[in-house]
């Protein structure tokens, strides 16, 4: 159980918290992958999580760290659980912020793909696979809602995303948008935030929420697992 929730885990959130650099304030929100207004900021953050199922609870520790990395953003993250460290790295292109890699390694289970003439092109545990994926993709795997962190923000502000589901090997596509706003307190203090709701368009039990300030640092999260039956992920800058 522990392992088929740490997976779920890492494939569904980036728990990692970046400040980013202000670009011009403009964005069509319309446009498949949303262009950003600011860049990522290399980094190293801790977070705390936790999953909740069945009245029991599963303590993680994130480390998140992003760098410069060949002319595009590297962004790692090292979950530290009961059961060992996994650890997840995205490469995504600076400016645009679209994913160009991803790597998961579980246990030395490994999943790892690249966007190539787009496709996604890689291997789940040993096996290949290549997955025709329509467009690029954008705020998926680790440093995801520091991605959705760089769009412009606002009341009303909406958009959609296409993600990589490396379970089943297809493309979701998620629609994002502003909820309100509302003041949020954690270790790391009290922020002035955006309430930006993630839902699945094949699914709208598959939702989370992230806080994110209104100086584009994310600081909290809430996630239903639906393939857990509705188990919540929770996490909070420290």
């Amino acid at each position: 159980m522990h392992k088929k929730l740490l997976f779920i885990f890492l494939s569904i959130v980036g728990l990692f918290v970046f400040n980013v650099s202000t670009f011009a304030q403009t964005a069509n929100t319309d446009s498949i992958p949303p262009k950003p207004v600011a860049d990522l900021k290399a980094e190293k953050v801790t977070m705390s999580a936790k999953i909740a199922v069945s009245g029991q609870e599963l303590p993680l520790s994130i480390v998140s760290e992003t760098k410069e990395e060949n002319g595009n953003w590297s962004v790692t993250d090292t979950v530290q659980t009961p059961q060992g460290e996994i650890t997840e790295t995205t490469i995504v292109e600076k400016g645009t912020l679209f994913l160009k890699k991803r790597t998961i390694n579980q246990a030395g289970t490994i999943i790892e793909f690249e966007v190539k003439n787009g496709k996604a092109v890689g291997t789940s545990g040993g096996k290949p696979f290549s997955v025709d994926l329509g467009g690029e993709l954008f705020a998926d795997g680790a440093g995801t809602f520091n991605v959705i962190a760089t769009l412009p923000l606002a009341e009303g502000f909406s958009t959609t995303v296409r993600n990589f589901d490396v379970d089943k090997q297809v493309v979701e596509m998620r629609n994002i948008k502003v909820v309100g706003t509302e003041k949020v307190t954690v270790a790391a203090g009290t922020f002035d935030t955006f309430k930006v709701e993630s839902v699945s368009a094949n699914n709208p039990a598959d939702k989370t929420i992230a806080w994110i300030s209104k100086d584009r640092v994310f600081v909290k999260l809430e996630s239903v697992l639906v393939n857990l039956g509705g188990a919540m992920l929770t996490a909070e800058r420290q």
